[in-house]
């Protein structure tokens, strides 16, 4: 009669179990790309100044840019105000809003050559398909970039880190195009 309970057929068991602990909760640990909102920063101007702000739209045909003159206030920064202006909507013809009349912006966070921003959580309410939510969250990136020296936009939901809006991915940031 042939032994079960050999050490080897105990270590072997050992090792099978510990395999479907790692194959069953490994993967349960939450990605590692988290992103904390640093603090807000600003360049500081102490006096009015007019600038141009680019903001990208959505279009018949893909973004439409728009080119809008407006007088930033004492130590405004010129990237938020540009993300509100997108927010209030286009005056060019064609161009389509990004967001209902009235919705929030997003709050917006420099740090380097990163900008955060921390969509509210109103955003995953809107009902957008795959082609308004792309042009949603490449309409704020590229306007964030557009505005500022940074090289990547990063997104948060709500202030937390978030797989998804509703169908694309926020773990990822957008980048600048070389």
């Amino acid at each position: 009669m042939k032994r079960y309970l050999t050490p080897w057929n105990v270590l072997g068991g050992l090792l099978f179990v510990l395999g479907l602990w790692a194959f069953f909760y490994a993967g349960r640990v939450p990605p590692t790309r988290v992103v904390n909102p640093p603090a807000q920063v600003v360049t500081p101007e102490e006096r009015p100044r007019q600038v141009e702000l680019k903001l990208y739209f959505a279009g018949e045909k893909g973004f439409t840019l728009e080119r809008r003159r407006v007088e930033l206030k004492p130590f405004e920064s010129a990237l938020k105000r540009a993300i509100v202006e997108l927010v209030k909507g286009p005056d060019v013809a064609g161009a389509v809003p990004l967001l209902p009349p009235g919705s929030p912006p997003p709050a917006v966070f420099q740090s380097g050559r990163v900008v955060v921003l921390d969509l509210p959580a109103s955003y995953r309410e809107l009902g957008y398909g795959v082609r308004g939510e792309s042009f949603l969250l490449y309409g704020l990136a590229n306007t964030a970039l557009a505005n500022s020296d940074a090289e990547e936009v990063r997104f948060l939901l709500d202030g937390k880190p978030a797989m998804a809006l509703i169908h694309l991915s926020l773990l990822d940031p957008i980048r600048r195009a070389k």
